[in-house]
């Protein structure tokens, strides 16, 4: 397993923290898996690769994207695992305290003086909305709604993560209107408020006819 090689520049970073400060990447169980390779092609990122043997190994761990999961989801016999999603949400907010703190800060050794500013960078940190989970109803595939607020947000410094969408039926989603539901994450990828970003997300939401139900800030 190569643990330092990352294929692409814009995949090194991730909201702000340098990707191998990030133990995400899948593992396999070697005495489930049945070697069917649904994880070396399904992967766009090109974390798997065969052996000499032609067994599927992990070969690029921090190509993987922070989050994604679905090789363990379509692995037929549950041969690959991830670690806990809150590993990562720890490692982000801990991350981000650190770069509030003041450089003397940082720089000093001595425990007092580094838990005092880290405490007050916690208490900056808490004042401010860095990720907000949006629950909406509406006709979020016939209308394209995902793919209208990327393109309002595509420059901005927020993304959307954890999308659930969940439809009715595909035919009554077309033919008999019948709206879906969706829940996502707004999140801040410097760390800073999301607030204008929510603005133009539901400016999108409000043009396509979509409905928020509930907005509640993550931690």
């Amino acid at each position: 397993m190569d643990k330092v090689t990352i294929s692409r520049p814009e995949w090194k970073i991730w909201h702000g923290i340098p990707r191998e400060k990030i133990p995400w990447y899948p593992a396999i169980d070697e005495g489930r898996c049945i070697n069917c390779k649904l994880c070396f092609v399904s992967c766009g990122r090109n974390v798997f690769d065969l052996d000499e043997k032609g067994q599927v190994r992990v070969t690029l761990p921090y190509n993987c994207m922070v989050g994604c999961s679905t090789c363990a989801t379509i692995c037929p016999t549950g041969a690959i695992s991830f670690p806990d999603r809150e590993m990562i949400q720890k490692i982000e907010r801990e991350y981000h305290i650190i770069s509030y703190l003041p450089p003397k800060a940082r720089a000093k050794k001595t425990r007092l003086q580094y838990e005092e500013a880290r405490k007050k960078a916690n208490e900056i940190i808490e004042k401010i909305t860095t990720a907000l989970k949006i629950e909406v109803t509406g006709h979020f595939l016939e209308k394209e709604v995902l793919k209208k607020i990327l393109m309002a947000i595509r420059d901005k410094p927020c993304d959307l993560v954890n999308i659930a969408i969940e439809i009715p039926t595909l035919k009554g989603c077309w033919s008999e209107k019948a709206p879906s539901y969706a829940r996502f994450v707004v999140v801040s990828t410097e760390f800073k408020d999301v607030g204008e970003c929510v603005d133009m997300i539901k400016k999108v939401l409000e043009e396509t006819s979509c409905v928020v139900i509930s907005e509640r800030k993550e931690t």
